[in-house]
């Protein structure tokens, strides 16, 4: 598409300057992507600068706000500043969109034509592409809405083009060699040699690497790793990539490293001179955020660069660890019997520093067989660093008695009679259906418009109006579509369905628990139901903070 110069904007058609004796409310919208070719010639300043010397000339327009999207793809609609526009159009904030032409809009062309032909429309909002000479007050006939559906639907195979083009150029850099990380792997520094991104090894930070490695071949786990990388004063390794410095200049103020750090050292081949790149991307057609690849489609290169280690400690590495693997699964016992769930997920919190409390598991051995036992610990208890916290652990055994005994004692001093707490549970048990079926219905509502739009491709494609190959890349895009909205519905449906289930054992729960008997069964939907916050203190001193008031459930009590 041909590029407009801010100093020279392009002749405007003289039907976009009729004036009508309505006002409009105009936001200016303007997006740039990540492409270099875009941001030489499509400046943001650009485009607003455009869009108002347009909205200057005429006599029925004032400029509400101005929306940006810097660095953001036109292949989806999820950007923030076009979500604040749309949050303004259903506030009847603004009732005139204004852009610099269509691509800046979207490059998606079923999304895009959906927006311009039936949501404005719809919402009463005028769109206007100035350089394409576009007014949807002024569309005349078929011709015109042909036409701009061509341009959504050029401005599309560009922005497919261009996703290709980067992935082959990427992918011709990787079969070089060239490491296209961004950070380099912690004891690498990168230099740019005969056009390649090199990595070349660090006389320091790659020492530590292998004295991780030495460490964790010597039997050392990962916690004992961390302690010996604090005690010897090594800085971690993101504030090691953002400072420079390998050791701390003020160790009271100073992080640990985290166990995941340790473990990237001891697992990443690049420290055997070997480059594994591909295995995730973020630069792909229709699918904006970073994604996992099959490891076929992974690029593998050995010897690409002077290794920290030799193959035989790395392969050593990677042995210990599957035995580690195989230890902790007992014999397959961890897969052969589920875990259970943890009701305390959401509302389980270190009293002392605020964090949330982590759940552990062990494997005992008992007359009836293994069994898993589970336990709740502050996860700041093993840090070695100032954000250690006091030790503290509590059973799910002791934890679910103290909180039976915390619900039956707020209930019995509030005189809460099992039948008016059940009536209450039921009332919010039908609140929850009518949201479940509310939102079923608006996927059916969705799954129906892209039934329609369709229908409508369908009919164009018989006419002659798209061609077999647009038509096929839209039904494709449509069925992806209704295949995100159909596996949405049915867990809506899913969530309906157990709801009276739930309801009923919480009943149950509530009826028991009132009348004194604590061997009732504790459930995570009663937790969330009855419960905020859980705060676990030293000595197995738990506060239990409630969702309610005791009014909220009896009315004409007190507060608790």
């Amino acid at each position: 598409m041909a590029r407009t110069s801010k100093k020279n904007p392009p002749a405007l058609d003289t039907r976009v300057k009729r004036q009508s004796s309505k006002m409009y409310s105009v936001g200016i919208y303007a997006r740039l992507s990540v492409d270099s070719d875009e941001r030489k010639n499509e400046s943001i300043e650009t485009q607003v600068e455009i869009a108002k010397e347009f909205i200057g000339q005429q006599g029925d327009m004032i400029l509400y706000d101005s929306y940006v999207d810097l660095g953001k793809t036109g292949t989806n609609f999820n950007r923030e500043g076009f979500e604040r526009m749309m949050r303004d159009v259903r506030m009847r904030r603004i009732d005139c969109i204004v852009v610099k032409d269509l691509s800046r809009f979207g490059r998606n062309h079923i999304e895009t034509g959906n927006y311009i032909e039936k949501i404005f429309p719809f919402m009463g909002v005028r769109f206007i592409a100035v350089t394409d000479n576009f007014d949807s007050m002024n569309i005349s006939g078929q011709d015109e809405t042909l036409s701009v559906n061509l341009k959504n639907l050029i401005n599309e195979m560009y922005a497919k083009d261009i996703a290709l083009k980067v992935k082959s150029s990427r992918k011709a850099q990787w079969e070089q060699g060239s490491y296209m990380g961004g950070v380099p792997p912690y004891g690498y520094r990168i230099k740019r040699i005969d056009g390649k991104r090199c990595l070349l090894v660090e006389e320091i930070t790659s020492d530590i690497v292998k004295k991780i490695y030495d460490l964790f071949l010597s039997g050392r786990n990962m916690a004992e790793i961390v302690v010996w990388l604090y005690e010897n004063g090594i800085v971690r390794p993101s504030e090691y990539h953002r400072t420079g410095q390998i050791y701390f200049q003020d160790k009271e103020k100073s992080l640990e490293w985290p166990k995941r750090s340790v473990k990237a050292v001891l697992t990443n081949p690049v420290y055997m001179g070997c480059l594994v790149q591909g295995s995730t991307s973020g630069k792909d057609y229709m699918m904006r955020g970073r994604h996992d690849f099959d490891s076929g489609d992974w690029s593998v290169k050995e010897h690409t660069h002077e290794p920290i280690v030799s193959e035989n400690v790395f392969f050593e590495a990677a042995d210990r660890f599957e035995k580690m693997s195989m230890y902790c699964n007992k014999d397959g016992f961890s897969k052969a019997v589920p875990l259970d769930e943890d009701i305390f997920a959401d509302v389980l919190y270190c009293g002392d520093c605020g964090s949330k409390m982590g759940r552990s598991i062990a494997i005992k051995e008992l007359k009836r067989g293994r069994v898993r036992v589970y336990s709740y610990n502050c996860p700041r208890h093993s840090r070695v660093d100032h954000l250690k916290c006091a030790g503290k652990n509590i059973t799910l055994y002791a934890l679910t008695d103290i909180v039976k005994k915390a619900i039956s004692q707020e209930f019995s001093l509030s005189a809460m009679r099992p039948k008016e707490l059940v009536e209450s549970s039921n009332r919010e048990a039908e609140a929850l259906k009518k949201e479940w079926n509310r939102q079923i219905l608006d996927y059916e509502k969705k799954l129906e418009g892209i039934r329609r739009l369709g229908s409508e491709q369908y009919l164009k494609y018989r006419m002659g109006e798209m061609d077999e190959e647009c038509f096929k890349s839209a039904k494709e895009e449509n069925d992806k579509r209704m295949l995100a909205l159909r596996q949405k519905s049915a867990a809506a449906a899913e969530r309906l369905r157990t709801i009276d289930f739930e309801t009923a054992k919480k009943n149950h729960f509530l009826r028991t628990l009132v009348k004194g008997n604590e061997k009732s069964e504790l459930t995570a939907e009663v937790v969330r139901t009855l419960i905020q916050r859980i705060e676990v203190y030293p000595d197995h001193r738990v506060r239990v903070i409630f969702a309610f008031k005791r009014k909220d459930v009896l009315p004409g009590k007190g507060g608790i």
